[in-house]
């Protein structure tokens, strides 16, 4: 059931991807992962007053320096992008995102079957097929090491939301997104861009603010129950987003690409399976 949770979670990312991208594609990345981040952090306030859950001060800590390693994530990833190419920085976040956290809970829980462990590698594989495929690199000397902070910055922000006590409930989620939000302004205004789209836009933000929130919800359920799996079967919101943006939005998508596709497939199926 954890890897079922975080497969899902990777498909309400691509989901708000989907929207977000709408907004992207107009007036900037910056300003779609300012706002969508903003109504994300309302969405799991919102869930964390109707649900079950204590405010834990050591779990609020844990979500703020979650919300740190995603907030930072996020923003480098942005400017990875700007400076390089998502062939380069998708694949290095991608890997380290997906590693970190399948690596800790492997060592402070049980080791995963070797259904499992065959599992995610052959995602991996797979999401670099799907990533690197897609386009042409460039810059690969500044992109790299960018893409690495990212990919740390996911990785151990996922890392922090493990060891949460399930007695607080979504509330972590909150600080969490809260600080996510904080970092992606503090980005934003750094490089002096506006931090909200124009209202014609708001349609869009909502949703993918939604969905954002929602996929955090979604992880925090799936690492309860197996963090192992679940922080595999998340990071296969680049192949999701691959297939989302060849049908909506008419993305070429390459034989590589297909390929990764497949294999991510199969990688999913073997951590399912065990």
């Amino acid at each position: 059931m954890g890897a079922l949770f975080g497969l899902i979670a990777a498909l309400t990312i691509a989901a708000g991807d989907f929207f977000s991208r709408r907004v992207t594609n107009e007036i900037g990345p910056i300003v779609a992962a300012s706002s969508t981040s903003l109504l994300a952090t309302i969405t799991t306030l919102v869930f964390a007053v109707m649900t079950d859950g204590s405010l834990i001060a050591g779990d609020m800590l844990l979500g703020a320096l979650s919300g740190i390693g995603f907030g930072v994530g996020i923003a480098t990833y942005l400017h990875g992008v700007s400076i390089s190419s998502s062939a380069v920085v998708a694949p290095v976040n991608a890997s380290l995102a997906t590693l970190i956290p399948f690596t800790y809970a492997s060592t402070v829980g049980a080791v995963p079957p070797i259904v499992s462990i065959a599992g995610a590698g052959a995602t991996i594989v797979g999401l670099i097929f799907v990533t690197v495929g897609g386009a042409e690199a460039s810059n690969v000397r500044g992109g790299f090491p960018v893409a690495a902070v990212s990919g740390l910055g996911y990785g151990f922000g996922t890392v922090f939301m493990i060891t949460l006590d399930e007695a607080s409930g979504n509330w972590p989620l909150v600080s969490q997104r809260g600080v996510a939000v904080l970092v992606v302004v503090i980005y934003a205004l750094a490089r002096r861009r506006p931090l909200l789209p124009p209202k014609r836009f708001a349609p869009n933000v909502i949703a993918g603010g939604f969905f954002a929130g929602v996929s955090s919800i979604l992880l925090l359920a799936g690492l309860a129950i197996n963090a192992p799996a679940a922080s595999v079967t998340v990071s296969l919101f680049p192949a999701a987003a691959v297939v989302s943006g060849r049908l909506f939005f008419g993305d070429s998508v390459s034989r590589p690409q297909v390929i990764g596709l497949l294999i991510v497939v199969v990688g999913t199926i073997g951590i399912v399976a065990a």
